[in-house]
C-alpha cells in the first residue's frame, strides 16, 4: 500500500512554518549558544553574527522547523564544529532532519521531542511535491505547466542538497520518512527510540526515561513514538 498522505504539503521551501523568535546565544562562559524558532536565513544570519567569535560547545534549539536550506546550512554548520546538541522544548521537521541529526552528542530534556514527518527526497518519491504546483500558481500566477516546470527543477535541487548533507554527516536519510511507511503510516509526525536512531546512524542520544510517555509538542498534540521491525 502506498505512504499515507500528509496534511503537511511541501509549501514554497518550507517545511513546518510557525511564527519566528529570533535566535539568541548563551553568555555563561561562552560555551554554549541557543537557538529559539523558526529556522530561517534570516534567523540563521543574526545566529551566525552573534557567535562570531565564539567557541561554544553545545547548540541548545528550541524549535518547529523551517526552511530546507537553512536548517541544512546550521546543520553544517552544527557538525563542522563538532558540537552537541541540547533540545529544550521541541525539535521538529527541519530541526530533526538537519539538525539534530548532524550534532555530535544529542540530549533531549525531560518533556522535550524530537519529531519527523519527512525531507524532499520522500516528497519526490511519493509525488507529494505536486502540493507546491498548486501553491506556486496561486503565488505567483504562473500557468500550471511553468509553475510546474519551476518546482521541478526546485525538488530536484533540493533532493541533491539532502543527499550531499546526509552523506556528509554519514546519516541514513531514511530516518526522515520510515515513519511514514506500512506499518507504520503516520499520519503527522512520529519520534524514535534511541535504538532506532542509531539504525540509520544517529548515535550518542540521551532521552529522558519518561520519553515514551511525553512525546507531546505543538500545543498538546501528541507524537507517536513508533517501534521499528527488526
Amino acid at each position: 500500500m502506498p505512504p499515507s498522505r500528509s496534511p503537511f504539503p511541501a509549501l514554497t521551501l518550507v517545511l513546518c512554518a510557525l511564527m519566528a523568535l529570533p535566535p539568541s546565544v548563551g553568555r555563561a562562559g561562552d560555551d554554549s549558544a541557543s537557538y529559539r524558532g523558526e529556522i530561517s536565513a534570516e534567523a540563521n544570519r543574526r545566529f551566525f553574527a552573534e557567535v562570531a567569535g565564539k567557541a561554544p560547545r553545545q547548540l541548545v534549539i528550541d524549535s518547529p522547523g523551517g526552511e530546507v536550506e537553512a536548517g541544512i546550512a546550521l546543520g553544517r554548520w552544527v557538525f563542522d564544529q563538532g558540537l552537541d546538541l541540547v533540545v529544550a522544548g521541541e525539535c521538529l521537521s527541519a530541526c530533526a532532519n538537519y539538525v539534530f541529526t548532524a550534532a555530535r552528542r544529542k540530549t533531549v530534556r525531560p518533556g522535550s521531542v524530537v519529531g519527523w514527518h519527512g525531507n524532499y527526497h520522500h516528497l519526490e518519491a511519493t509525488g507529494l511535491w505536486r502540493d507546491d504546483i498548486e501553491a506556486r500558481v496561486a503565488r505567483t500566477g504562473e500557468d500550471p505547466t511553468t509553475a510546474e516546470t519551476a518546482v521541478r527543477a526546485q525538488v530536484a535541487r533540493l533532493v541533491a542538497l539532502e543527499r550531499s548533507f546526509f552523506a556528509t554527516i554519514r546519516v541514513d536519510e531514511r530516518l526522515c520518512w520510515i515513519g511514514k511507511l506500512q506499518p507504520y503510516a503516520v499520519a503527522n509526525y512520529y519520534t524514535l527510540s534511541a535504538a532506532d536512531m542509531a539504525r540509520f546512524g544517529v548515535r550518542a542520544v540521551s532521552l529522558p526515561e519518561d520519553y515514551a510517555e511525553r512525546h507531546r509538542a505543538g500545543g498538546g498534540a501528541a507524537i507517536p513514538l513508533i517501534t521499528l521491525e527488526p
